[in-house]
């Protein structure tokens, strides 16, 4: 995962907190709030009960009587001359009881009763908390696209320009090295490294230009076999210098319909990836099965293998573990493998190492 991504999850989480947390602040307040509305209205339902029974059934306005209701009601009761004072306490309430008489009643200062043992306030909490979590989803994964978006807009308008720059020279480039004569074996040797070589380059652009505007592939009648024979002679020296080793089993033909520029940029990667994955050296191993009309290419490393989180992020774009890296290779890898009606899959080995399947439909053998 880049930097830039780790920085904006990072961001958008520590928002989200700040909002969960402020959100359940606000939601105990209102809670807080119901609870005394409902408090004083029964409070005021249970004086003004009171009162009218009695006055209904003319009960002396006694201390005696008072004391006994208090008992009875759990509050503080008396009484007094009509009229007389203003209380403005929002628990003591007076309710007139004839021209000469007040009842008071004063109650206890009433404790919040909220808690998460109680069903009502914990289902509260727990729907905000679920609502805000999904809320939350949907705005980081709509937050995450609109920066992918931003990013492949500037790479798109990056990889424009540098394919203009490139390709005037490295057409010139391969012309000349076309026309050239060579004088011996060696010059022979040269002259055939600088076309391979600028084919690569040529590659290189042509897959920045497929991230900026991935057109469909063009296809046609294709041996995968040769095609890969092919990048393995091309890639030689380079497989020399890195110490690896590449063991091709395939040699039978397996014709598929396929674009064969854009496959032989898929295979590239992921033949330079494994070179990568093994900087002591080693051995990559190339193979396949076929089930009926579809045809899985093995592509087997010696490598320390994928990271759990390369496993399941190895293909997103600019995801990457390496230093350096772009996180482009196997996103471009995946996009062309899909765009053939096909199928890339990350694993490792149970005895060690790398291995990345690409599933293909086949024409009859």
């Amino acid at each position: 995962m880049s930097a830039s991504s780790i920085r904006l999850r990072l961001t958008f989480g520590l928002g989200f907190l700040a909002f969960v947390v402020l959100g359940s602040l606000l939601l105990l307040a209102w809670l807080r709030q119901r609870e005394r509305e409902e408090s004083n209205r029964l409070f005021h339902a249970l004086a003004q009960a009171d009162a009218e029974f009695v006055q209904r059934m003319n009960l002396p306005r006694s201390e005696k009587l008072a004391g006994d209701l208090e008992l009875l009601l759990g509050m503080q009761i008396g009484f007094r001359e009509a009229g007389k004072g203003v209380v403005k306490d929002e628990d003591t309430l007076v309710v007139r009881l004839d021209e000469k008489n007040d009842m008071i009643f004063t109650r206890k200062p009433d404790a919040s009763k909220l808690s998460l043992r109680d069903p009502a306030t914990r289902n509260a909490f727990i729907t905000f908390w679920l609502v805000s979590g999904l809320v939350g989803w949907l705005l980081a994964r709509e937050r995450l696209k609109r920066a992918q978006s931003e990013r492949l807009a500037m790479l798109g308008r990056v990889a424009t320009s540098l394919a203009h720059d490139i390709k005037n020279p490295l057409a010139s480039i391969q012309l000349h090295a076309q026309l050239m004569t060579p004088n011996d074996g060696e010059d022979a040797k040269a002259l055939k490294m600088i076309e391979c070589e600028s084919e690569v380059i040529a590659g290189l652009v042509n897959q920045w230009l497929h991230l900026a505007n991935p057109l469909p592939p063009r296809l046609v009648k294709l041996d995968v076999v040769e095609c890969l024979a092919a990048i393995a002679r091309n890639l030689e020296a380079q497989a020399r210098h890195a110490g690896v080793e590449i063991d091709n089993g395939l040699i039978s033909p397996i014709w598929i319909m396929g674009d064969g520029q854009r496959l032989s940029q898929a295979f590239r990667n992921l033949i330079v990836n494994a070179f990568q994955a093994m900087p002591r050296g080693g051995t990559l191993r190339i193979s396949a099965e076929r089930h009926e009309n579809v045809i899985s290419l093995r592509f087997a490393d010696t490598g320390p293998g994928f990271s759990e989180s390369a496993l399941a992020h190895g293909t997103e774009l600019f995801f990457t573990e390496k230093e350096g890296g772009m996180g482009v290779g196997l996103n471009i890898v995946a996009s062309i493998v899909v765009a053939h009606d096909g199928q890339l899959k990350l694993q490792n080995d149970l005895k060690g190492g790398a291995v990345i399947l690409v599933s293909l439909r086949s024409l009859a053998a």
